[in-house]
Formats: C-alpha cells, structure tokens, sequence
C-alpha cells in the first residue's frame, strides 16, 4: 500500500471530503482523511448520508489528470473487497454499492485543485430507520472497519496504475459482470428521461443505453425508481 502514504483519522468532523478538501495545502497527494463519524456526510447531488459510528467514511485526495471513467472504476477495488465478506454485492451504474435492491455503499467524486473520492460503506453503523432500503456488511459477516479500510486501499493500489495508464476500458468486463441490472429495461434522469435496455458500461464509464431513438451514451444521472422514494443515504 505504498501510494498512499498519508492517512489522517479524525474522530467526527462535518464531511471527509470537505476535510480532505481543506488540508490541499497542507498534505501532498495522495492522502487519504477518514473519520468515524460525520455530521454532514453527502452522496451525489447533495444528498444526506447517515455516517453513524460503526460505518466506513473516507475521502482520497489524489493527483490524477485524467478522470474520465474514475468514479466507476473505484467501484472495481471497492467490490473486490467487500466481496470476501459479502459474495452478492454488485453495483449500480455509475458507483453505487448495493446487496439487491439495498444501498451498501457509494462514492461520490468531486474535482477542483485535486480530485476527491469520498467514500461511504454502511459496515456496523445503525440503519434501523432506513433498513428498508440500505443494509450492512455486519448482516452477512463479522468485520472490522478498519481492516476493511485498508483492504479497499490496498486493492485499489494494485489496480490505480493500470487505470493511470489505460483509464477505464481495461476494467469495463469485471464491471459489467457485477452490474446489477444489465439487459434491463431502466429509466435514467440526467439531461432528461432516458428509458431503455441496459448494455453496460462503455470504456469510459458512461452508461450504454439501448433505446428506441438507439444506443445512448449516458456520462452522468440516476436510475429512477432504483430505490424507494425515502431514500436517505
């Protein structure tokens, strides 16, 4: 695990990557800012992330100059590890991780002087108030999440060399097997309502769409109806 050298622990503070995002001056890249708790933990598009003791919440600060395809392939090292605990764990396009219909886990990727990938894993946390739509690694397997913590590092260093180099395209097979609803018919909201057959991923990360109009390249949305409404996490 020799990329990244720098790791902060914090017992709570508001968000990882709001942290992370502060000390840009402080710390060379990579570094990496976890915390045990956080009091404004967000998802995409700004949504409420519960980050109760006993879940997993980090934020990489990395120096990459191409981006492209990042976010979904951080879901390959996440995956990987999380598999030797959870062997049903899939995604859902672009980097949610999910046990069927159930939120485990998600990323969220944030670019402005460096690029930040926050990551949040629902391990050992609380979920009573939304176990309806999100479930936990402890359901399946005893852990601990500062073990899993590194696994995910050390995977995702195995791998970040090979993304560096080649970007996405080399991962897109491994993605699309763990892809939860491909060869579905879906809807995706992002610059309007798309509706069509999942294909997969394409070499870049964007989701590949066959629709009545023909393949459409979706670079960013959400699967509609994926969860319930009350999704809070």
């Amino acid at each position: 695990m020799d990329y990244f050298k720098t790791i902060i622990s914090v017992y709570e503070c508001g968000s990882t990557m709001d942290l992370a995002k502060s000390l840009s001056d402080v710390f060379k890249p990579p570094y990496v800012i976890r915390s045990y708790t956080q009091t404004k933990g967000r998802g995409q598009y700004g949504r409420s992330w519960d980050s109760m003791l006993g879940g997993l919440f980090f934020t990489e600060a990395l120096l990459l100059e191409n981006i492209l395809g990042f976010s979904t392939f951080l879901s390959i090292p996440i995956m990987r590890a999380i598999k030797k605990y959870v062997k049903d764990v899939k995604v859902k396009w672009p980097n949610d991780i999910v046990v069927g219909r159930k939120k485990l886990g998600g990323i969220l990727v944030e670019r402005s002087n460096l690029t930040y990938a926050g990551v949040g894993i629902n391990v050992c946390n609380d979920i009573s108030s939304i176990s309806n739509i999100a479930v936990r690694i402890c359901d399946f397997a005893n852990i601990n999440q500062t073990a899993l913590f590194y696994e995910i590092l050390e995977e995702e260093t195995q791998l970040l060399g090979e993304f560096v180099r080649n970007g996405f395209q080399n991962f897109v097979e491994e993605y699309n097997r763990n892809l939860v609803f491909i060869n579905e018919e879906i809807q995706i909201e992002s610059d309007r309502i798309y509706k069509g057959v999942v294909l997969g991923a394409g070499k870049n990360g964007e989701l590949l769409l066959e629709t009545h109009n023909g393949v459409a390249e979706i670079y960013s949305g959400t699967v509609l109806n994926f969860y319930e409404e009350t999704l809070k996490i």
